[in-house]
């Protein structure tokens, strides 16, 4: 059995290494899909309570990525955007759709007991999304 939430954000990023207009600096309103699966449903005959994988989300979602700013720590702009803004994150990926979809799923598989995160689909713009 599988249940699924979605979420949204607002995060700024630039592209390390890019030739297109994603090396520049701009932000995104995401839309974030999580599902989990659980062969076996719990003690209330859910897979997971809505609420705790809300809490969970959540607290990655604003503690690391809504209305923050990141750049890939091998990019040559990350340590003046950091002295510009200290809010800003240097990460040690480039912070791609891709790169956020798996990193975010890594976060939220640590937080889960007997669970797995079956499907995630980070949306980046109304057109486009990444899935892992």
């Amino acid at each position: 059995m599988r249940i699924t939430r979605q979420f949204w954000f607002s995060m700024g990023h630039t592209l390390h290494n890019h030739d297109g207009k994603c090396v520049n600096l701009h932000g995104h309103n995401y839309r974030l899909l999580v599902t989990i699966y659980s062969d076996v449903l719990n003690d209330q005959e859910m897979v997971m309570d809505f609420g705790n994988l809300k809490r969970i989300v959540s607290d990655i979602i604003d503690r690391d990525y809504d209305h923050r700013f990141l750049v890939d720590e091998k990019d040559t702009r990350a340590s003046a955007l950091k002295l510009v803004d200290p809010t800003v994150s240097v990460v040690s990926f480039n912070p791609t759709a891709e790169m956020l979809a798996y990193t975010i799923k890594q976060q939220i598989i640590a937080q889960l007991v007997n669970l797995q995160v079956s499907n995630l689909i980070l949306w980046e713009t109304e057109n486009s999304y990444a899935e892992v």
